[in-house]
């Protein structure tokens, strides 16, 4: 994806993340993502609480799920404006592609009440509408007769945000180390008896307020 008035676009949106197929290493694929990444560098990319389903992830710590505690900070995670996805190809080994050309629109929400009343952070993202077409984003395309419609019919924004969902749990960076489908972004591990103690302190001091 390297035409650079859809690259100004993306980079311009409050928030928006990109995914395409992961790119090979040679000279010349290098120097056009090196090209890609500077058009997006100042990009806001796009807050993972949005989506339920990836609140919890968090970004590997050398290849493992990092442990979480009670003491553990709480991560609000964005990601890049640009991510990639799937095995890089080498030589004449043919490998599966992200060939999907699609765009979801919609409303990033922000609301201080959980489902119960309470006072929360919440993050949310309400789809409106969906295009799909065969345009790959490159700049080359341009010059071919393409085709694409925009829908807003509910189901298929609902359909279309599961998928995406899935896609954004299991990209990596733009231009990852690893050639093969390992997602930056794990569920982590819980020091569970940390947790319990911490939980039983917090009783041991409510109790102790009550009987005071």
């Amino acid at each position: 994806m390297d035409d650079p008035d859809l690259l100004q676009r993306i980079a311009e949106f409050p928030s928006a993340c990109v995914v395409v197929s992961k790119q090979p290493r040679s000279k010349r694929h290098v120097e056009r993502l090196r090209e890609v990444a500077e058009a997006v560098k100042d990009a806001a990319g796009f807050p993972v609480r949005a989506f339920s389903e990836l609140e919890e992830l968090r970004f590997h710590q050398g290849g493992k799920a990092p442990v979480l505690g009670p003491g553990s900070p709480q991560e609000y995670i964005r990601l890049l404006a640009l991510r990639t996805l799937g095995y890089r190809k080498a030589g004449d080994h043919l490998v599966p592609i992200l060939h999907t050309k699609m765009m979801l629109l919609g409303e990033l929400w922000w609301h201080d009440e959980d489902g119960l009343g309470g006072m929360a952070d919440v993050t949310g993202f309400t789809p409106h509408r969906l295009w799909l077409g065969s345009a790959n984003g490159t700049e080359s395309s341009r010059r071919s007769l393409e085709f694409g419609l925009w829908l807003e019919d509910p189901s298929l924004l609902e359909a279309a945000r599961r998928f995406l969902v899935e896609v954004l749990a299991h990209s990596q960076e733009l231009d990852p180390d690893s050639d093969g489908l390992e997602p930056d972004l794990v569920v982590p591990d819980y020091d569970d008896e940390a947790m319990w103690e911490a939980m039983a302190a917090l009783a041991d001091e409510d109790g102790s307020e009550d009987n005071a």
